[in-house]
């Protein structure tokens, strides 16, 4: 939702670009191979408000998995050639995207809901056109002014006990900096009286409530 207007779909361009190499482990990949090697899978998804990765792996393997995670949000590398074939991997996503009437959807209603300077107005998944002349540095700023310890949650699950699991995340994610970043609590959608709310009741009796968006132009 605070994708500069320049660069829309930053946000999510960012979230796939941790995926491709950090400070500490400089191979593409690493983080989901050694996530493969060890039984685990990973994912992340960006949307107006918030960005959510996860993982799961072996335990045995947990304290690795970890350690790399923890580089996504200390050093990572966002290196050039990773950038521009990552741009044609965001435009695949947001090509599939647009096969689904949901997706569209959602598109129609940010045009007719929001006004073209409201944040929700603007496109978050980003393809070739809004992404391929994104600059290092773009990428940069934006992980160094929202990637901010005291907005971000951790939650692990492990066979460890907790005393093991604190030790080592207080270990890899301590050095997060904290940059005191404040969010807008109004920031997605301000005034809400515009939310109309509808009550109908479905064939099957059940009473069901809509609520629905006149325009906030």
């Amino acid at each position: 939702m605070f994708d500069p207007p320049q660069y829309q779909g930053i946000a999510h361009f960012l979230e796939h670009m941790l995926f491709l190499g950090t400070e500490k482990y400089p191979e593409e990949d690493s983080y989901n191979k050694y996530l493969a090697q060890n039984g685990g899978r990973s994912n992340a998804f960006t949307s107006d408000t918030n960005t959510v990765y996860f993982f799961t792996v072996n335990s045995g393997a947990l304290d690795g998995a970890l350690d790399r995670f923890s580089y996504f949000f200390k050093e990572p590398l966002f290196t050039q050639s990773a950038t521009d074939r990552e741009v044609q991997a965001v435009n695949s996503e947001n090509s599939k995207n647009l096969q689904a009437d949901v997706w569209r959807m959602m598109q129609l209603e940010r045009e007719l809901v929001f006004n073209k300077e409201h944040p929700s107005y603007h496109f978050g998944t980003g393809n070739k056109d809004t992404l391929k002349q994104i600059p290092r540095e773009a990428l940069l700023n934006l992980h160094n002014k929202w990637y901010s310890s005291n907005i971000m949650k951790l939650a692990v699950i492990g066979t460890e006990s907790l005393d093991e699991l604190q030790e080592s995340v207080l270990e890899k994610f301590s050095p997060v900096v904290n940059k005191d970043v404040h969010i807008p609590v109004d920031a997605q959608f301000g005034d809400a009286s515009f939310l109309k709310e509808i009550e109908r009741t479905l064939p099957n009796g059940i009473t069901h409530v809509d609520h629905v968006a006149a325009s906030a132009r």
